[in-house]
């Protein structure tokens, strides 16, 4: 989970050596367009010019890096396209030509005008001092927005030269920001209209906000003419619901699944890490991060973040004892710890992929650099865990004193503050899945006497976790047992959240830790009880008890750089893994409420969560006492985050790729009365997934399959729709 700061030198040096670069693809429709600035090492964006009168501003970026923008060709036949870098110190490009264009091969069609009911130039102060509101626009209903067209006054000078773009379900708000829309030092646009992309926001309102050094006089910033495009199908569509639970849901996955209108320093939504621009991202290459990704992106349509993941699985190296490695250039995390859990994400992140596509060419690529085929990689790691960490036995171990969970222990496991050795709960939680997944790959492969061995072996695996992590005096799982037996439970939130999400508490197990997170009860020795452990809101805790308490040590200072001192930077509450908290963790609560008590308790969650994201989009990223931000781990490198829409997905829809096809089991909160997921892409074709209380069988229609709201289905690959046995 630390920052690799030597992977983000590396990276932004390829940029530079590379030089400028420009690739414009033309699909009658939509144009993909790369540039690259290297003159300048600033953060600037760019604005694409189709010789028809429009203007396609980008987000922000380094100058060095290469900027991808996607934009309508209005006109592909009189199209002539030239762009312009614009810095954020006021220096400006001389206009380039766009000298290459290459078809993409699919047509795109602009979505409709939404209608605008009210429109209003206002001045009002505004945040910061200075700042004025130039334009509302209200529309008739919340809907999804795609681009604000603007249309400049007559004559030079008029439109702002520095002007940012804010939405709001309501017009009275809270006004939230786009953080891909806010230009400074803005070109003077003559007479063309500038296209902003906003990319499927849900949103009631918008407004366009231009900050001014007094009272604006009347016609000082002015924008002649305001359109909107949009009102097209969002991903996640339900019946019953309020606005603002529907626009959480798919203003969460458009922030954090596939961080469209975020801020990324290359203009790439996958890893970065410089500071300050922090926005969503989709995906981190390191091996951690794979299993994730593949939730997030093995359904979605659209290929391109689905070749990159790919990509990422062929890459990670795999030895020939089936050690799997944190990533491409080491087997160790920031070349520090081995982290035993990647035995397990690996394979899943392999079996979750194909079992969603069914793509057997995806398992037949390569190493680049061993030759191993993807497959034989996800089956050695299976095997490594079986018979290296001891899996046979029903419990993994990590052997070696490097990680045997005492004080002088290396953390192996993406909660590396904390001394997770030996014998670890995290770790074994996900073998317990990894088995489920495998079985399911091998199934699907033919190879049945594999996935009944795997799937014979998670009883026992239940078994050894309840025994070996389950705490009486405190009513939960523990986080490890040390090489010389000592159990370390402090509050682990995530590992009881995960435990209760994937079916290894038993029932009275479940209940118990549900009633501790809630404040039903109280735990003895802990440093948040009650309502605190949500004080954040979005997610709990991670841990309800302080580290500073372990005695010997139970977490990693890195050399004095956590200090628990009350009021010191990793102090608790005032770190992310020592009673700060992480928002993917809100992933395996949802789960583990509609497992345990069913779909109106995770809706309950949500609901708390949803509020909590209406107020700023989670945007936070606060500084502790010392002035580190080490409080959240929301945006930037926890990509992660875009688990919590994707409950959408997996727990109310239901969808669970296995063995023979796409489970689907319903689990409609009462106040729903339909739930619908759009454009999934399952076994080479996409699909719109329904559930429909009113319906007491399935019906296919085209690409819709719609479902009953009670019972398990299953979609075939062959598209026939079956009850799930």
């Amino acid at each position: 989970m630390c920052k690799d700061v030597l992977a983000s030198l590396c990276i932004v040096l390829a940029s530079i050596l590379a030089g400028p670069a420009l690739v414009a693809e033309d699909a009658s429709g939509m144009v993909a367009v790369q540039a690259s600035e290297g003159q300048r090492q600033e953060l600037v964006y760019y604005i694409w010019d189709d010789g028809n009168g429009h203007w396609f501003p980008t987000a922000v970026g380094f100058a060095e890096a290469v900027a991808a923008h996607h934009i309508p060709v209005l006109d592909s036949e009189q199209a002539s396209f030239r762009w312009v870098a614009v810095g954020l110190s006021g220096w400006q490009s001389d206009w380039k030509p766009a000298d290459a264009i290459r078809p993409l091969g699919k047509e795109h069609t602009l979505p409709p005008q939404i209608k605008i009911s009210q429109s209003a130039f206002v001045s009002e102060p505004m945040h910061p001092p200075g700042a004025h509101l130039a334009l509302t626009l209200q529309f008739d209903a919340v809907q999804p927005v795609d681009w604000l067209i603007l249309k400049p006054p007559a004559g030079p000078g008029r439109f702002p030269r520095h002007f940012l773009v804010e939405s709001a379900l309501l017009p009275d708000g809270p006004w939230l920001p786009v953080p891909s829309a806010n230009f400074v030092f803005f070109p003077d646009p003559g007479t063309n209209e500038i296209w902003i992309p906003l990319r499927g926001l849900i949103a009631g309102a918008l407004r366009i906000l231009a900050p001014q050094s007094g009272e604006p006089s009347p016609g000082e910033v002015q924008v002649a003419e305001a359109r909107v495009l949009g009102g097209q199908t969002p991903p996640f569509q339900a019946e019953g619901g309020t606005h603002e639970e529907l626009a959480a849901w798919n203003n969460l996955w458009l922030t954090f699944g596939v961080a469209a209108n975020e801020v990324h320093q290359r203009f790439d939504p996958f890893w970065e890490t410089d500071r300050p621009l922090d926005g969503g991202m989709v995906c981190i290459g390191s091996c951690e991060w794979l299993y994730w990704g593949a939730q997030k992106l093995s359904w979605l349509q659209d290929p391109a973040h689905v070749v990159r993941l790919e990509r990422f699985i062929q890459n990670n190296p795999v030895g020939d004892d089936g050690l799997v490695w944190a990533a491409p250039g080491s087997e160790k995390h920031l070349g520090h710890s081995i982290h035993y859990v990647n035995q397990s994400l690996y394979p899943m992140a392999v079996a979750y992929n194909y079992l969603m596509r069914r793509n057997p060419g995806f398992l037949k690529r390569k190493d680049p650099k061993s030759g191993v085929s993807i497959l034989e990689k996800a089956r050695r790691a299976m095997r490594f865990q079986l018979d290296a960490l001891g899996g046979k036995s029903g419990m993994l171990t990590v052997p070696g004193a490097e990680y045997d969970g005492t004080a002088t222990s290396k953390g192996d496991n993406y909660w590396d503050f904390w001394h997770f050795g030996y014998q670890s709960a995290y770790n074994n939680a996900f073998f317990y899945e990894a088995l489920r997944r495998m079985a399911d790959l091998e199934e699907a492969l033919g190879n049945m006497a594999r996935a009944e061995e795997l799937r014979a072996l998670r009883p026992r695996v239940k078994e050894a976790f309840n025994k070996t992590f389950w705490n009486d005096d405190t009513g939960r799982y523990a986080g490890w047992v040390d090489v010389n037996g000592t159990m370390h439970d402090y509050g682990f939130t995530f590992v009881n959240a995960m435990a209760l999400a994937f079916d290894l508490a038993p029932r009275d197990r479940a209940e118990s830790v549900l009633q501790w997170l809630d404040g039903e009860r109280t735990v003895e020795g802990d440093d948040s009880t009650g309502a605190d452990i949500y004080a954040f809101g979005f997610a709990p805790r991670a841990t309800t008890r302080d580290a500073r308490w372990g005695d010997p040590p139970v977490v990693n200072t890195w050399g004095g750089a956590f200090d628990l001192s009350p009021g010191a930077n990793a102090a608790f509450g005032q770190q992310i893994q020592n009673g700060g908290s992480i928002f993917y963790v809100s992933y395996y609560d949802l789960h583990a409420r509609q497992r345990t008590r069913g779909p109106e308790d995770a809706a309950k969650r949500f609901g708390m969560i949803a509020t909590e994201f209406l107020k700023d989009h989670l945007r936070r990223d606060p500084s502790n006492d010392e002035g580190v931000s080490d409080i959240f781990g929301i945006l930037r490198e926890f990509p992660e985050s875009g688990l919590v829409p994707l409950f959408f997905f997996d727990g109310i829809l239901g969808a669970d790729p296995v063995a023979r096809g796409l489970r689907i089991t319903p689990a409609l909160p009462s106040h729903l009365t339909m739930a619908r997921v759009n454009k999934v892409f399952f076994a080479g074709k996409v699909w719109n997934l329904v559930t429909d209380r009113d319906l007491d069988s399935p019906a296919i229609d085209g690409q819709t399959v719609a479902l009953p709201s009670t019972g398990s289905w299953l979609l075939a690959p062959n598209g026939k729709v079956t009850p799930y046995e």
